[in-house]
């Protein structure tokens, strides 16, 4: 399976392609018109069977409606918010939106198969409260979603249903995992020692606001 990063600019978060038995984009960015201009080249968006949210923020769901074949994934605790079009006030924040009906919702351990590699489903709260990573084990890729950035930064908690302390928990979390590539929500995918580093680096930092 290759998988190509779609690197934000502006509001958008990153969108990942992975190209494998099946085609399944994780996030989608803030709005139709910039995803399909952002995957163009990439991927025919008819070929998508799957869209993966790690969050029901609308920079990170506005995308979705252009894949209109595809099944969205995501984790229950957010289907509220992105099939009533709030998206924890980020629709109004960024002055667009679109409700979004989540075609199956998730669960911490769930596992999404992709044909011959598995996506694992780690409910990590704190961003929103239904958050999550999704870990390719066997290659120690994580996308993190908003929970963790380069550089050991992690997401905001401000916005309803944000929550320091289980941010914390989550960030311990992961930090317990083999992380060999850092695929984030936003800024540049980090690798090696540096990936490593990351969550460690952001626990310490989070705790200081406990």
């Amino acid at each position: 399976m290759r998988i190509v990063p779609l690197i934000s600019s502006g509001y958008d978060s990153n969108a990942y392609v992975l190209l494998g038995e099946r085609v399944a984009v994780i996030d989608t960015g803030l709005s139709a018109e910039s995803m399909r201009s952002r995957i163009a080249g990439v991927v025919e968006a008819e070929r998508v069977e799957l869209v993966l949210n790690t969050h029901a923020h609308i920079d990170h769901c506005g995308g979705n409606r252009t894949f209109g074949n595809a099944e969205v994934l995501l984790h229950e605790l957010d289907a509220e918010a992105a099939s009533s079009g709030s998206y924890y006030g980020t629709a109004s924040l960024f002055g667009t939106g679109g409700e979004c009906k989540p075609g199956r919702l998730l669960k911490d351990g769930a596992r999404v198969d992709l044909g011959g590699e598995v996506l694992e489903v780690i409910h990590t709260p704190g961003h929103t409260p239904g958050s999550i990573c999704l870990y390719l084990r066997e290659r120690g890729a994580l996308f993190s979603g908003d929970t963790l950035f380069a550089g050991g930064s992690f997401g905001r908690t401000d916005l309803p249903g944000g929550d320091m302390r289980q941010l914390v928990e989550s960030l311990r979390r992961i930090a317990e995992l083999d992380i060999e590539v850092l695929y984030p929500g936003h800024m540049e995918v980090v690798e090696g020692e540096e990936a490593r580093e990351c969550a460690e680096v952001a626990c310490e930092a989070a705790e200081r606001f406990l």
